[in-house]
C-alpha cells in the first residue's frame, strides 16, 4: 500500500457528491482529491448517512456561507389545496 503524507487528508478538492434518499435518512457520497486526477486511484469516496434535519440545516449553513438566501416555499394555491396537490 502506498504511504500517505501527513497533509495528503488535509486538504483537498470536492470533486462531486450525489445525495439519495436512505429510509429516514440521506446517504450523502462525496468525492474528493489533492491532486490533479490522472487515475481512479486520485479520486477518494466518503460515504456520509444525515438525519433530514441535519441535510436541511447542513444546506441552509452553505447557502449562509455563500452568501446566498435559501429558496422560499411557495403557498399552495387554492386548488392544491383542495385536491391534496
Amino acid at each position: 500500500m502506498e504511504d500517505k503524507t501527513a497533509g495528503d487528508d488535509k486538504f483537498g478538492m470536492l470533486l462531486g457528491w450525489r445525495a439519495d434518499p436512505a429510509g429516514e435518512k440521506i446517504a450523502l457520497l462525496m468525492q474528493r482529491t489533492s491532486k490533479v486526477v490522472d487515475s481512479n486511484e486520485d479520486v477518494r469516496e466518503f460515504r456520509y448517512f444525515l438525519t433530514k434535519q441535519q441535510a436541511v440545516q447542513l444546506g441552509n449553513y452553505l447557502y449562509g456561507v455563500a452568501g446566498e438566501t435559501a429558496p422560499t416555499r411557495k403557498k399552495r394555491g387554492f386548488f392544491a389545496k383542495l385536491f391534496g396537490g
